[in-house]
């Protein structure tokens, strides 16, 4: 993927039972917008072809990282997603 994506870097991830959630870094690509839609878009195909079928949602959701705390708070609750996942879903 580096060859593919020389200005996008995935910082932190989680692969949820029901989702994903990645946290990219983007350096020097203006169009922000633009360069996670590619990510995404890309990222769904390969897991299609792999899974054979298309197990994902048509939308995403993204947030922009303004400063270091944003930044420190999303990997955290990139961290904590699977502990709360469970506690809701547990029988």
């Amino acid at each position: 993927m580096n060859a593919t994506y020389e200005y996008l870097s995935v910082d932190h991830y989680v692969i949820m039972p029901d989702h994903v959630h990645f946290l990219l870094s983007i350096h020097g690509q203006p169009q922000t917008s633009a360069a996670i839609a590619r990510f995404v878009g890309s990222f769904k195909r390969f897991c299609n072809k792999e899974y054979g079928k298309n197990p994902w949602q048509s939308r995403y959701y993204d947030h922009v990282i303004r400063n270091q705390q944003d930044y420190n708070e999303t990997w955290e609750y990139i961290d904590n997603n699977p502990a709360k996942w469970l506690l809701t879903h547990q029988n």
